[in-house]
């Protein structure tokens, strides 16, 4: 995948709207059903394991592990994987756009990042980490902001 500067201007715009947005929305997935609950927060273990190994492997210079956990991430989408046809209408009537705006935008850099561990390019696989922790902590200070006190709601 190729970036564009208007890619990134987008997702850039994306994510700025996403920190604009006002921190007294509530716990999102407080709402959920119990097993779509279960699924969102083990694909929230996924990617936090995920995450560390792809850290670990952009200082080591570890490419092959960098695409393949960007992969990883990427295939993980909730709504893509065992998510029952009244599982996904319930994520979707209980989470905000925006909420879906970010998780879709998130696996989009995750496969960015996944292509620049195949392209060995370390100063990309940075870049784009770093946006991936962003999306993280937006996700999380206004959304579930309250099981992550340590968070500005900025």
């Amino acid at each position: 995948m190729i970036f564009t500067n208007k890619r990134l201007f987008a997702l850039g715009t994306l994510c700025l709207t996403f920190l604009s947005q006002s921190a007294s929305a509530q716990d999102v997935t407080a709402e959920l059903p119990p097993e779509v609950r279960s699924l969102l927060q083990r694909e929230m273990v996924q990617i936090d394991a995920a995450m560390k190994s792809i850290h670990g492997a952009i200082v080591r210079g570890d490419h092959d592990v960098v695409e393949k956990q960007g992969k990883a991430i990427h295939d993980s989408f909730i709504l893509q994987q065992s998510i029952t046809p009244e599982g996904r209408k319930a994520l979707k009537n209980a989470v905000p756009e925006g909420f879906l705006q970010l998780d879709q935008g998130f696996h989009a850099l995750a496969a960015q990042l996944s292509d620049s561990g195949g392209r060995k390019d370390t100063a990309a696989q940075l870049k784009i980490f770093g946006q991936l922790t962003q999306a993280c902590v937006t996700c999380h200070s206004h959304y579930v902001y309250e099981r992550f006190g340590g968070l500005d709601t900025q």
